[in-house]
């Protein structure tokens, strides 16, 4: 028989937890394990790689999936069907080396080299029809119809009947 003491919660936690002679109840057993099994889940959740932190990161210190850091960035590239290797960039220099593997030999060799300094400055270079220039007319062609045709009353649409 449990016995409960006039103390408010004092008194249900020894009803619970304990019975009439002071000893600990199989049920107080099994929450405390119940317990520990769910903070053993935790700690092994929170411990994962790749799950969210518990603090969030800083925006700029975020990077895109490739390996590099402190400028350079080295990224897997297919160039053919069998041909593989990597790009490699160093952002301080502003240049880009393209290696390519030749398994035989087990060796990366250098196949091209590139400072896109000036590269970036180009705005329509190498640019296919329609021009970028062309483009942009297109485009507000059509903003300027969906304008004017938002504008006429519905009985001046075509196909409508008075």
């Amino acid at each position: 028989m449990y016995k409960v003491a006039p103390r408010a919660v004092g008194g249900v936690l020894h009803a619970i937890f304990m019975n009439s002679s002071g000893r600990t109840t199989p049920l107080a057993i099994a929450l405390y394990l119940n317990a520990a099994l769910l903070a053993g889940i935790l700690v092994t959740l929170w411990s994962r790689p790749g799950t969210p932190q518990i603090l969030p990161v800083a925006a700029a210190q975020t990077q895109a999936p490739i390996a590099g850091g402190a400028g350079v960035f080295i990224m897997p590239a297919q160039f053919s069907t069998n041909l593989w290797g990597c790009y490699l960039m160093d952002v301080d220099t502003q240049s880009l080396c393209t290696y390519q593997y030749f398994p035989g030999e087990h060796q990366l060799r250098l196949m091209a080299a590139r400072n896109f300094r000036w590269d970036r400055r180009l705005g329509n270079y190498n640019t296919a029809n329609p021009s970028p220039a062309e483009v942009k007319d297109l485009v507000e062609k059509e903003q300027a119809g969906a304008r004017g045709e938002a504008n006429k009353p519905p009985g001046n649409q075509p196909g409508a009947t008075p």
